[in-house]
């Protein structure tokens, strides 16, 4: 259970990088480096996610 509530936060934050609004602001510069960020994130996480479901799956049997 540990491990699915970090890899669903890594997701989650993946998401809320992509989602912040960071126009009119000093970091408005910064939007396209935060969107890549949360994509790649939202990748990494969601993969590790997938690969301990399906380890979990293989590992109950």
């Amino acid at each position: 259970m540990d491990k699915f509530l970090t890899y669903l936060g890594g997701v989650l934050g993946g998401y809320a990088l992509i989602e912040t609004p960071v126009a009119d602001t000093i970091l408005s510069s910064l939007d396209p480096v935060l969107d890549l960020l949360g994509v790649l994130s939202m990748i990494v996480f969601s993969g590790a996610f997938v690969v301990h479901g399906v380890r979990t799956m293989w590992m109950n049997k």
